[in-house]
C-alpha cells in the first residue's frame, strides 16, 4: 500500500523508490504483486512517467487512510514505550514570512525520532490541497482563504511593510508611510492570480489606489535581494522583523494584516502532527524565538 501511494504521489518509480529507500526493481515487483493480488491495473506506464488508472484513482484515497491508521498505530506504540517516533509530511507556502526553517529546526531538535518529508509550493491554495487530499499531514499557510475541508489554527499575524533600497529613501527619519503614497513608488509585486497578489489587489482597491507594478516575481527572498540591488521597492509580508543590509523598512498605514496558521485534516491527528503543531504554537507565542 505504501508503494502504491508513493508512486502515485511522485509519478515516478525512480523517485518513489528513493523516498522508500528500496531499489526500483523491488518497488516495481511490489506494485506488480499488488496488482496481481487484487486483479486490477493501477498505473499507466509511459515514457513520460507514471499515472494512475481510474481503478488506481479510486483506491488511492482509501490507501492513504490505511497508511495514516498504520502510522497512528505505530506512533501509539512508541508513545506507550515512552518514545516519539514516526513520519511527518510537512507542507508550507514559500510566500509566508513565518521563519519555517526555525520551526523545523526546533522540531527536529525536540523530536529526533520523527522523519520529516517537506513540500514547499508557492501558493497557500496548494498547501490546503495537499493537506486536504492527505498527501501531507500538516501545513503552514495564510489561512484567511482556507477551504471548509481543512482545520486551521492561527499562530501569527502578518502585516504588509514596504521595503525600499536604502539609496532611494529620501526621508530616512520617516518610519510610517500612507498607502496613498505608493502610487508613485516602482514596486515588485507577486504574480497575477496568486493569493498574495489577490490580497494586494483587494486592499489597494479598498483604499482606492493603483500600485505602480514594474516587475512580477513569485520568490519572496529574490524580491528582497532585488530591493537590496536597487531594482525597485517591495511590499513584503512580515510576521517577524526583516533585517537586510541596504534595505529600509516602512510601516504602511492603515495596517493590513492576515493570519498565518497550522493546517490539518479533520479528525484524530497523529502524534507527529500534534508534536509539530505544539512546536509551531510555541514559536507563535514567542516561547522558542
Amino acid at each position: 500500500m505504501r508503494s502504491l501511494v508513493a508512486v502515485a504521489e511522485h509519478r515516478s518509480f525512480t523517485k518513489a523508490a528513493a523516498v522508500l529507500h528500496v531499489t526500483q526493481s523491488s518497488l516495481s515487483h511490489s506494485i506488480a504483486k499488488l496488482e496481481a493480488e487484487i486483479g486490477l491495473r493501477l498505473f499507466h506506464r509511459t515514457r513520460y512517467g507514471v499515472t494512475l488508472t481510474s481503478d488506481g484513482e479510486t483506491l488511492l484515497e482509501p490507501g492513504r487512510r490505511i497508511l495514516q491508521d498504520f502510522d497512528l498505530f505505530d506512533e501509539s506504540v512508541s508513545g506507550i514505550r515512552g518514545t516519539t517516533l514516526g513520519r511527518l509530511r510537512l507542507v508550507y507556502s514559500q510566500t509566508i514570512s513565518v521563519p519555517t526553517e526555525d520551526i523545523i529546526s526546533d522540531f527536529t531538535r525536540r523530536y529526533p525520532g520523527i522523519r520529516l518529508q517537506i513540500w514547499a509550493p508557492r501558493d497557500d491554495a496548494d498547501v490546503f490541497d495537499l493537506v486536504e487530499t492527505g498527501v501531507c499531514d500538516v501545513g503552514l499557510a495564510r489561512i484567511d482563504e482556507a477551504p471548509a475541508g481543512v482545520d486551521i489554527e492561527a499562530i501569527a499575524a502578518e502585516t504588509l511593510v514596504l521595503l525600499l533600497p536604502q539609496s532611494c529613501d529620501s526621508e530616512p527619519d520617516r518610519t510610517d508611510l500612507p498607502w496613498e503614497d505608493l502610487s508613485d513608488v516602482p514596486l515588485i509585486v507577486p504574480p497575477a492570480g496568486s493569493a498574495s497578489r489577490r490580497r494586494l489587489d483587494r486592499f489597494s482597491a479598498q483604499i482606492g489606489i493603483t500600485v505602480n507594478a514594474v516587475l512580477e516575481n513569485e520568490n519572496r527572498w529574490m524580491s528582497i535581494k532585488l530591493v537590496r540591488s536597487g531594482v525597485a521597492a517591495f511590499l513584503a509580508s512580515q510576521a517577524s522583523e526583516i533585517i537586510v543590509p541596504g534595505v529600509v523598512q516602512k510601516r504602511l498605514v492603515p495596517t493590513e494584516t492576515s493570519e498565518v496558521g497550522i493546517v490539518t485534516r479533520p479528525g484524530l491527528p497523529t502524534l507527529a502532527t500534534s508534536a509539530f503543531a505544539e512546536v509551531a504554537r510555541d514559536w507563535g507565542s514567542g516561547r522558542n524565538r
